[in-house]
């Protein structure tokens, strides 16, 4: 649900999503991705990087909603 909205709102769910250095379906920092924008990668370094900073991504997306980004 709420990750499944955050891909809809970034990137339209698209894994080669670029906007300047933000990358693929979740749009991650390239420098988060380190190189590798495989669509494993971007789902494990986007579930780390929501489950460290928000907590769920519930959280991430009623922040993203408030806030326009997450």
């Amino acid at each position: 649900g709420a990750k499944a909205a955050i891909a809809a709102r970034e990137s339209g769910g698209s894994y080669s999503a670029r906007n300047g250095q933000y990358v693929g379906k979740y749009q991650l920092s390239s420098s988060y991705l380190h190189g590798d924008y495989s669509a494993a990668n971007q789902e494990k370094v986007a579930d780390q990087y929501v489950s460290s900073r928000y907590g769920s991504w519930s959280n991430a997306l009623a922040h993203s909603k408030a806030t326009g980004w997450y």
